[in-house]
């Protein structure tokens, strides 16, 4: 009988619409051919058509990535299966050894199209990848395919769905090989009584990374990469000491999600860059997650942003600032849609509006609020923030909006009504929040767009270095850093590009940038230290910065 690593074995994965054949049809399916001393042949993957009237919910659609576009290039599942038992039958051997990661429940759709669609015996003889690892990694926190693929050296590329996971697990398949021949598994037929054994009990969980390389880290601020055991990137955070910061991520026990764990499962090895100062570090991060799109940093790196300008009257936005769209940069062309609605109610006072009224307090048409609710609640708005109104309303809106910095709105979570009952005091509180975070998102786009070419003296609480951090900003980008002995050495800057120039070069890194450095000015502000900025000629002192970070 052959060993292992001198044998053919097919590689199979499928994706389906539910957790069993009682519950769901095969959607994809995907498979390969794993041969001596290489990852494996061609993969080949289809979409299966599933039966007539199938209802396909939200969740798999995430999951698996199908819609109802794939129905065009789907396959029969007759057609597919009798595509996959060729693929078998090649091999000469049946059943042909087969793997599937998570066996237990594959096994049981590609055992329903052979009973559908087949003729003789099942032909393929199925282990578990899974179940091999559970018994060979004990310790791993986790061994999932993404887990286990990144554990072992693999960089899987799993949203190509069944192509995907066919690669990873031909790749896990090759990779346990010298492990289960350690453990005296040398036959395919050793294979099947080793996992036919009582499995080892559950054993403390350990991380690859060994301790004593978390332990060498310098206890400075600065930023960390979690590193593959190939090199990828798994991660970069920043941190206010890095010793202790990545300690916590290895520490945190049961309080660890599931996304953390798998993560955590792959790192080898970690990559730090110590700076000077927590902003530093923060400015750092954000960069290097735009440039390394490491796959577990989801918040800065979902969808495709950019930075959005809103026109005068809030009603419409575009990714560029002109004539028309001069208000920005924001985060969402829909940044500043609930203030717009209550600024049009302002102006018209049509509060049978019912797409204003639902606009206005941020929730969809069917959800809002009666007219007479949604009045009794406006009456008491108009007159705490609206009643100095002469001729301009935006004006009002955004001195309102700055007085709620001071007084809080509060939270609906205190409250005990469904969502979809309203109150006076509810919409009071709907409405505060909208002006309070739209009168934000409008002071600090001006605000980025100052910060864009200004030069900023900083020094952070428990700081012990004698002078203070320069940062010298040329579009949003450093241009200079270094030590200052106090405000007065700050470099003159001149004369600022023209403001519709920095609006312009506002993309979305140097906004994310900005953002950045805005809140991390915004916290030194608050925790006591010290903020002086320069922008142009114009030097604005710890007092003054103290109230535009507000």
């Amino acid at each position: 009988m052959p060993k292992l690593a001198d044998l053919e074995v097919v590689v199979a994965d499928c994706q389906a619409s539910g957790a069993s054949i009682e519950h769901g049809s095969v959607l994809e399916i995907g498979w390969t051919v794993s041969r001596p001393d290489s990852a494996g042949g061609r993969i080949e993957a289809h979409w299966v058509a599933p039966p007539p009237g199938t209802r396909v919910s939200r969740v798999v659609r995430e999951l698996t990535g199908w819609r109802e576009a794939c129905l065009g290039e789907s396959l029969s599942p007759e057609d597919a299966w009798s595509r996959l038992s060729l693929q078998v039958a090649s091999l000469g051997a049946r059943p042909a050894p087969c793997v599937i990661h998570f066996a237990r429940f594959e096994r049981g759709f590609f055992e329903d199209l052979h009973r559908r669609h087949g003729q003789g015996d099942f032909p393929l003889d199925t282990v578990c990848l899974h179940e091999i690892a559970r018994r060979l990694f004990p310790e791993l926190p986790r061994r999932n395919l993404r887990a286990l693929a990144g554990y072992l050296g693999h960089s899987p590329q799993l949203e190509r769905r069944a192509a995907g996971h066919v690669e990873a697990s031909a790749f896990i398949w090759r990779a346990l090989l010298p492990a289960l021949a350690e453990a005296s598994v040398n036959t395919w037929d050793d294979l099947k009584v080793w996992l036919g054994e009582k499995a080892p009990p559950r054993t403390r969980r350990s991380y690859p990374l060994a301790p004593e390389r978390r332990r060498q880290l310098p206890e400075r601020p600065g930023v960390y990469r979690f590193l593959r055991r190939n090199g990828d990137v798994l991660y970069v955070g920043k941190a206010t000491n890095l010793k202790k910061r990545v300690a916590s991520h290895f520490t945190a026990g049961r309080r660890s999600t599931e996304r953390a764990l798998e993560m955590l499962t792959q790192v080898h090895d970690i990559d730090v860059t110590p700076v000077n100062t927590v902003l530093e570090a923060a400015l750092l991060e954000t960069d290097e997650i735009k440039r390394l799109t490491p796959p577990y940093n989801v918040q800065l790196l979902e969808g495709e942003r950019r930075a959005w300008f809103a026109s005068a009257d809030l009603e419409r936005a575009a990714p560029a600032p002109d004539d028309l769209h001069r208000l920005g940069p924001l985060p969402s062309r829909w940044s500043l849609t609930s203030l717009a609605a209550i600024r049009a109610l302002a102006a018209s006072g049509d509060l049978a509006d019912l797409r204003a009224r639902s606009t206005a307090v941020g929730v969809p048409p069917s959800f809002a609020p009666d007219e007479a609710t949604f009045a009794a609640a406006w009456t008491i708005f108009r007159g705490q923030h609206l009643s100095d109104v002469t001729r301009n309303v935006w004006h009002a809106l955004l001195r309102a909006s700055k007085r709620l910095v001071a007084t809080g709105v509060e939270d609906d979570a205190s409250s005990d009504a469904p969502p979809d009952v309203w109150d006076v005091p509810r919409v009071r509180r709907h409405l505060d929040r909208a002006l309070l975070r739209g009168g934000q998102l409008v002071r600090r786009a001006r605000w980025l767009v100052l910060l864009s070419d200004a030069s900023i003296a900083f020094r952070e609480v428990g700081n012990d270095q004698p002078g203070l951090r320069l940062l010298v900003l040329d579009g949003g980008q450093i241009i200079e850093s270094g030590d200052i002995a106090n405000v007065a050495a700050m470099p003159a800057r001149g004369v600022c590009r023209p403001w519709r120039l920095r609006q312009a070069s506002m993309d979305a890194a140097r906004y994310d940038r900005l953002r950045v450095l805005a809140t991390e000015l915004q916290r030194i502000s608050g925790e006591g230290g010290t903020v002086a900025i320069r922008i142009g000629d114009r030097l604005i002192d710890e007092r003054r910065s103290r109230l535009l970070l507000r």
